[in-house]
């Protein structure tokens, strides 16, 4: 009995030990490298960007930053986080950017009725495991972040089991999507099959409710407070939504909430856009198309050059 104590023991440990090398060469390997093609927390690490750009997927997939930096001369780095609309993400992963690089200058803000005010104690769990490759021993710029899609006590100290768990082995290994977005941004080509997918206001369900503004009013406010502390000068942008949402009232009271704090914004939901479906590839998601016709008339925007201090 004593033999086979000893000999399980013996084992647990050398499988330990084995995990733990595995694991250590995995992170070594994947340091400062995208496995996903989402996870760019660290690979935008040393970076001086001059503007940051924030938000969800419509800002992940709306904003290029070629565009920012061919138009304005500043070096442009995407932020956005597919999926996560929550004003406490966008701020979690705006502390993140900072933790590592030095302040920029400029950050423009994607903000529509589908921005929620968020919590710490998150329930959005969208692309939990495109960002499992950083639960094992977070770093301490990672860790609230880390926090926020709650990996478990498991996944952050158990070798291995967050790369099994969420299959993360084969990306580690061949680094295939190290550069999925060659462009910095989420560019999608696709066209709207309006057959298969037709035309509705379903996506509505997901904007705020009337009774969450105050909270989404306080933690905007916070945030841009928090900008003005980090001297960063802030811009709220409303993206085109197709038109069967397009003239939404809550599109409008998004503007006047940022007005009513001191926020610049522009709204670029453009009619000319909104209603040419040959610009989306969903009811509210831009194709490559529509982000260069978006573009064509963001340029022409007064308040875009007056907040880069260009005469307009």
């Amino acid at each position: 009995m004593k033999l086979f104590l000893k000999n399980t023991a013996f084992f647990g440990l050398t499988t330990i030990v084995v995990a733990f090398i595995l694991q250590l060469g995995l992170s070594i390997r994947i340091s400062n490298k995208q496995v996903t093609g989402y996870d760019n927390w660290d690979s935008l690490s040393d970076q001086k960007a001059d503007l940051v750009l924030l938000g969800s997927s419509r800002c992940w997939g709306h904003f290029n930053p070629a565009f920012f930096e061919k138009s304005y001369n500043v070096k442009t780095l995407n932020l956005g986080m597919n999926g996560h609309s929550e004003l406490t993400a966008i701020r979690l992963r705006l502390e993140n950017y900072l933790s590592k690089n030095p302040t920029p200058k400029f950050a423009l803000l994607s903000f529509d009725p589908f921005v929620q005010p968020g919590d710490l104690q998150n329930t959005n769990f969208t692309d939990k495991d495109k960002y499992a490759r950083f639960a094992f021993f977070p770093s301490e710029e990672n860790l609230p972040l880390v926090d926020y899609f709650q990996f478990s006590n498991t996944e952050k100290y158990v070798p291995l089991y967050a790369v099994f768990k969420y299959r993360l082995l084969k990306d580690c290994l061949l680094l295939d999507k190290t550069n999925v977005f060659p462009k910095g941004y989420g560019e999608n080509t696709d066209h709207w099959d309006t057959i298969k997918h037709p035309l509705s206001d379903e996506v509505k369900k997901f904007f705020i409710k009337d009774d969450d503004y105050p909270k989404l009013k306080k933690e905007l406010t916070a945030f841009y407070k928090f900008c003005q502390q980090k001297n960063i000068k802030l811009l709220c942008i409303q993206t085109p939504i197709c038109k069967t949402l397009s003239h939404h009232k809550k599109f409008k009271e998004s503007v006047t909430l940022c007005q009513s704090i001191g926020i610049p914004i522009i709204d670029a939901n453009y009619p000319e856009i909104s209603s040419n479906i040959g610009f989306f590839y969903n009811s509210n998601h831009l194709n490559l198309k529509g982000v260069n016709q978006m573009n064509k008339l963001l340029y022409e925007e007064k308040e875009l050059k007056r907040f880069f201090k260009i005469n307009p």
